[in-house]
């Protein structure tokens, strides 16, 4: 027995000394074909070599054999061979334990895709890789070439994503020289935000703050010699602000130097025109201009030689602006390369064209310089043709606009571009004006507002269509707003913390949506194209003769509106100047605080200077009396409940307000409140009301007074009251879809470091982004909390409050507060509201009344806005029809039908008797 286990041992122990010296002679051949000058000879060598492996059986040297001789083929250019062979490599090895030799293979395979232009699966094998958050070479490259790419794009949000992605890998930054690469590339990719604004805005100071700290990270020796100067010219184009023109100076001519010193002809250019950029902002055009015309005779590149166009022609001194327009036609034609064709005249490029240039955002600054220079030349000359030729460039704007945010798959970067486009809405808006192109400026102006909200409501409609189970759409939305919770906490801030728990969330959010794609390639695949209403079509549905409506936009000190009453659209210019925005001031310190009688004179007098400034044009009084008005405010004015507004200076302020001649509500825009009526609600139900009164979080304080409110509901058996303990976040998650009412009566606020709106429930809190996909079947939510229509303003996206996660979820309409709700009075009015709803009234009507017979009733201490002015309508103003009612109808109608059926019947048989 002990011979045959010898032998036995012997043999195996054979085998693996042939099996050992196999691999070592087979690593020593690779080792040798590796030293051929020949690519072709290697490739030889390599195919030699393969037909004697079993390539059966996966060994790291077979990985590195396939990875070798697709490198060759590569090299080669025969990519289809080069992939074939490099998705084998990657097979293998996936299946050993060398990380290092895996992502070798996967990278190499992401820049040959990358060379043939196949950019989607770059761009999968890149995402691959950051997923399984390596501690390697190549994980680090990916990382900064997924920011890099979208950086080139334009997409600074999410370049800035996957680089603090790559910083939240606390393995990566093991290697110092890792780190600081990746924050060499977020400076970078701030410097490309910066690149084309000269001017500091609230964002700036503590994007600086950020950059500032990435830089005292970064080990310079750890740089490629040839990024140093690359840094030096990231840094100075984020100091190109008129506060620190000198500092971008010198960094520029540093980066210019050290551009000559390492032989980067191209970036050379580039510092040398960001250095007449400078020396033209400090009004040194002569010196400017040797500089430019430097760029246009001595380099080879097309977008140089453009922005130098560009930039002489904005920078010229004592130059019309019609002698300035050439200069911008000059660098489309150049980016454009048309310059190559001799004779050419200017045309507008294509959507077609500006796409397959690749020059989107340069081309975007090149435009917005053009269309500006041409609303100028009219203003100098008084020639419509340049309005016209104008308002042909802000459509084309708008164009590019849309088509970067529809292809982009990121929320924030949605975002970004929509704010891009805000000041390009509001200069279309004045071209429109100066035509006196009413319709047009309505489509800017609704295109301005809260476009992604309006996005995201037709995906979620889209998607119910699909009969994706709730779980998996709720899952999805948790996911994805946990990671942008998660995103405005970062900042880009250097908190280890936050950045692993960031990482994680983002991982465990893309491996979700991998699931999704497989079970449902529909549901993911789907986009959502902006549908905007026309002036049109939205003048059309308002026929009541009492039912007006008026639409504004506010940017950078100027405003507009279109009002209409039934008679031609009124197109008025704003008074928007200092008086303007101090009154708005004003009305908001004094709306939500105690007034003295002094105060509320104060308030008198300027709030009906205020009211002069919203409705500049004839007979605006009379044309607003007993009339029904539908707001779409922006900007500073969502924040301003117009029923406070004074329309007279004499008598007493409770009867001054616009609210005693006018009913009125909001909408966040027409285009929205399109997408939110094409969902039909079905609730099975009356009233769904949640009072905690009482909260485990001993900081909320108690609420007394809630259970008055629903009186007139008290003997409905449709609906349902959660109080005190029993008003949890589980209890509201079960409950919340099938009512007609839903009556939160609760605390709210904004979280103080992210600004996102929360609203408490028993045992805790429900956010903004947990509202995201609840679906529910509410006519009517009432928001009875503290501050549910308060929030930071977004460009184009409105006002971030509780109130659009409802919107969002298939609310008709919403009642909300804008400041603290005092609760007494709150009660009163909206104890009102519900005895008048249940009358049968129209919502906006039901509230002006409460708000009217509160402002009767109270002296004039308590009538001033803060008590009675914080609920604020916003959606549809229809009457809610009550579920309880219509039953007792349907029993109604159902018992009389049968009763006429019977007299029918004994009528029909007697005759035959």
């Amino acid at each position: 027995m002990q011979i045959r286990l010898r032998a036995i041992f012997s043999s195996i122990l054979l085998c693996f000394m042939i099996s050992v010296s196999a691999q070592n002679t087979f690593s020593d051949r690779l080792n040798t074909i590796e030293k051929l000058q020949s690519t072709q000879a290697k490739i030889d060598a390599y195919q030699r070599l393969l037909k004697q492996q079993d390539t059966l059986v996966y060994t790291e040297n077979l990985g590195r054999l396939y990875h070798e001789l697709g490198r060759c083929y590569a090299n080669e250019k025969v990519h289809d061979k080069a992939i074939l062979l490099l998705k084998k490599a990657i097979a293998i090895r996936s299946k050993l334990n060398d990380r290092n030799a895996y992502n070798k293979s996967r990278f190499r395979l992401s820049r040959i895709y990358a060379s043939t232009q196949a950019f989607e699966k770059e761009h999968a094998q890149l995402i691959s890789m950051i997923n399984d958050a390596g501690d390697d070479v190549y994980t680090s490259y990916a990382y900064r070439i997924l920011g890099r790419n979208a950086r080139i794009k334009g997409d600074i949000p999410q370049s800035l994503q996957y680089l603090n992605l790559g910083l939240a890998n606390k393995n990566l930054l093991k290697t110092r020289k890792f780190e600081s690469n990746l924050r060499y590339e977020i400076i970078t990719t701030y410097a490309k935000k910066y690149e084309s604004i000269f001017k500091t805005d609230s964002n700036y100071f503590t994007d600086l703050d950020i950059i500032n700290d990435h830089l005292q990270r970064i080990i310079i020796d750890d740089l490629v010699v040839s990024n140093i100067p690359v840094l030096y010219n990231s840094l100075a184009a984020v100091y190109n602000v008129p506060e620190t023109l000198h500092k971008a100076l010198d960094y520029y001519k540093k980066a210019r130097e050290g551009f000559r010193i390492t032989g980067q002809t191209y970036r050379e250019f580039a510092a040398i025109n960001n250095i007449a950029i400078v020396y033209s902002e400090q009004g040194k055009h002569e010196l400017a201009k040797k500089y430019y015309d430097k760029i246009v005779t001595a380099s080879d590149d097309e977008e140089q030689i453009a922005t130098a166009w560009n930039n002489m022609g904005y920078y010229l001194p004592n130059t019309t602006a019609k002698d300035k327009i050439p200069y911008f036609h000059k660098a489309i034609h150049t980016i454009l390369e048309r310059n190559k064709i001799a004779g050419t005249n200017f045309m507008l490029p294509t959507l077609a064209e500006v796409k397959k240039s690749g020059y989107h955002l340069e081309i975007l600054t090149y435009l917005k310089d053009l269309a500006l220079h041409q609303v100028r030349a009219y203003n100098d000359a008084h020639d419509r043709s340049y309005l016209e030729q104008a308002k042909e460039v802000v459509y084309l704007i708008d164009d590019i606009i849309s088509y970067i945010r529809y292809t982009s798959d990121a929320e924030a970067s949605k975002l970004y571009w929509i704010e891009r486009g805000v000041n390009m809405y509001m200069l279309a808006v004045e071209v429109c004006y100066l035509l006196q192109d009413t319709a047009a400026a309505f489509y800017f102006m609704e295109k301005n507002k809260s476009l992604l909200l309006q996005e995201n409501i037709k995906l979620l409609q889209q998607k119910l269509q699909y009969n994706i189970p709730d779980i998996v759409k709720q899952r999805e939305y948790a996911l994805r707003y946990e990671t942008l919770a998660l995103q405005a906490y970062l900042r880009g801030e250097a908190n280890d913390s936050l950045q692993q728990q960031y990482a994680l969330k983002y991982k465990e959010y893309q491996i979700f949506k991998d699931s999704i794609q497989r079970l449902y390639p529909q549901y993911a695949k789907m986009k959502a194209n902006d549908a905007i209403v026309s002036l049109a079509e939205v003048m059309q549905k308002y026929t009541e003769a009492n039912t007006i409506f008026v639409e504004y936009i506010l940017h950078e000190g100027k405003g507009y509106g279109i009002f209409y009453d039934h008679k031609v659209p009124v197109f008025f210019k704003l008074g928007t100047d200092v008086h303007f925005e101090a009154n708005i001031d004003s009305l908001r310190t004094w709306m939500t605080k105690r007034m003295n009688s002094k105060e509320r004179k104060e308030f008198q007098t300027i709030g009906f200077q205020l009211f002069q400034q919203l409705f500049p044009f004839e007979n605006a009084l009379e044309r607003l009396q007993d009339k029904k008005i539908v707001i779409v405010a922006d900007d500073i004015l969502q924040y301003i409940p117009f029923e406070i507004v004074p329309i007279q200076t004499t008598g007493k302020l409770s009867d001054a307000y616009l609210i005693n001649t006018t009913e009125i509500s909001y909408l966040q825009s027409f285009s929205l409140f399109e997408q939110i009526q094409k969902k039909e609600n079905k609730p099975t139900k009356e009233l769904l009301v949640f009072a905690p009164m009482e909260f485990a979080n001993p900081a909320l304080p108690t609420l007394t007074h809630a259970s008055e409110i629903f009186i007139t509901y008290a003997t409905d058996t449709t609906s349902a009251y959660y109080q005190k303990k029993l008003a949890t976040k589980e209890n509201f998650l079960k409950n919340r879809n099938d009512f007609n009412i839903i009556h939160l009566n609760t605390h709210g606020g904004l979280d103080s470091i992210s600004q996102t709106p929360w609203l408490a429930f028993y045992d805790s809190n429900m956010t903004l982004y947990e509202l995201y996909g609840l679906e529910n079947q509410a006519e009517l939510v009432v928001l009875d909390a503290c501050k549910t229509d308060d929030g930071i303003h977004l460009s184009g996206e409105g006002i971030l409050n509780l109130s659009r996660g409802f919107f969002f979820n298939g609310t008709q309409s919403v009642l909300a507060s804008q400041w603290k709700v005092n609760e007494q009075a709150g009660n009163k009015i909206l104890k009102i509201f519900y005895h008048e709803l249940a009358d049968g009234k129209s919502k906006s009507e039901a509230l002006q009344r409460a708000k009217i017979y509160y402002l009767q009733n109270h002296d004039q201490t308590q009538t001033v806005p803060y008590y009675w002015a914080t609920f604020k309508l916003t959606g549809s103003t229809d009457a809610v029809v009550q579920k309880s009612w219509l039953s007792v109808t349907n029993v109604f109608i159902g018992l009389l039908t049968l009763s006429c059926l019977c007299v029918f019947f004994f009528f029909w048989k007697k005759r035959f008797m």
